[in-house]
Order: structure tokens, then sequence, then C-alpha cells
């Protein structure tokens, strides 16, 4: 497990900030999957309070920092304000945008096409959106969703775990490799 530094706390602090600023400045330019995302902030925001709340060494949170953090909170909440509705209700398309990217990865991981590598970021980001949504927006179908999606990752992840390591050795010269057979039938090779 990494150990948490107050540079790592201030790191944290700074994107917070930034995101905040970011949305501010380049509201026109927001979108789901591009350089500004309206739920910056929010993830951000997350990954602060994840630290706090389960981190062991208080000391690193010093009054300085708790009294930064209200700083940047109350900016943001201004942000929010004066973004509005419209601001809730692009988040809102932002999850169901990572909600349909979390299936697509896993529909081209099941597939072989790619690694889980993304998969566990945009789940967390979905987390998050939801928390923040809750109450404001009806989330139930996309929760059912995300859920089972959750087990469709969980299957990937231990079908991943149980494969056997693929052997590297060459068929024997006149043999042809069991790739070339499909229900009992050679595949790749013009019938006779």
């Amino acid at each position: 497990m990494d150990t948490t530094t107050a540079d790592d706390i201030s790191r944290l602090l700074n994107q917070y900030r930034t995101a905040i600023h970011e949305m501010r400045d380049h509201a026109s330019e927001r979108c789901s999957f591009g350089r500004f995302r309206a739920g910056a902030p929010y993830f951000a925001r997350h990954a602060l309070q994840l630290l706090t709340s389960t981190h062991g060494d208080r000391a690193l949170f010093t009054p300085a920092f708790e009294k930064e953090f209200e700083r940047v909170n109350a900016d943001f909440a201004l942000l929010e304000h004066e973004g509005g509705r419209a601001y809730r209700e692009e988040l809102f398309c932002d999850l169901i945008a990572y909600t349909e990217a979390f299936r697509t990865i896993l529909c081209y991981r099941e597939l072989g096409m790619c690694d889980t590598d993304g998969i566990d970021n945009v789940r967390e980001e979905i987390a998050v959106l939801l928390d923040e949504l809750e109450g404001e927006f009806c989330t139930d179908t996309i929760r059912a969703l995300v859920s089972s999606l959750d087990e469709t990752s969980l299957s990937l992840r231990e079908a991943d775990t149980a494969k056997p390591e693929r052997s590297e050795t060459p068929a024997p010269a006149g043999e042809l490799p069991s790739s070339f057979y499909l229900h009992g039938k050679r595949t790749g090779i013009p019938e006779q």
C-alpha cells in the first residue's frame, strides 16, 4: 500500500482547484470525453474526500489544508449555482454516456479486443455521478444496468485469472494446430 504524503494532498487539492477554474473558463468546450468534462470537479473532490475519510494519519490534514479545502469547496458551490439546472442536466447526460462507455468497454473486453485498464476509471466516475445526482434524477434504470455490468466485469476478471497460460510450442510437423478445427471440422483450409 502506498503511503500518502502532504505532497499528494497538495497535488489533489490543486487538481480540484484547476478543474473548477477550467469548468468556469471553458464552459462552452465541455464534453463527456473531452479535455473539459462537467464531472471533473466532482471526480477531483471525490479523490480528496476518499483520502481524508480513509487515511489513518490525520496529521497530514493540517488546519491550513482544511481551510483551503473549504475555500475551494465554496468556489465550487458558486460554480454549481451559476451553472444551475443546465449544468446538472449536463452531468446526467455524462452519466448516461459513461454508462454506455462502460458497457462498450466490457463488450470489447469480452471479445478480446482490449484490456481492462480503463474499466475501473469509468466505473468509479459512474459511481461518483450516481451519488451526486441521487434524488435529483431518476437513476434506477442506470443503477440496474450498472449492477448487471458489474457482474459481467467480475466474470471477465475471474475468467482472466482462470485462463491457463498459452503454450508457445508449435504443432509437430504434419499436424494441424487445434485452432484449425471448429466442431470437428478443419477451418482455414480449403475443403477437399
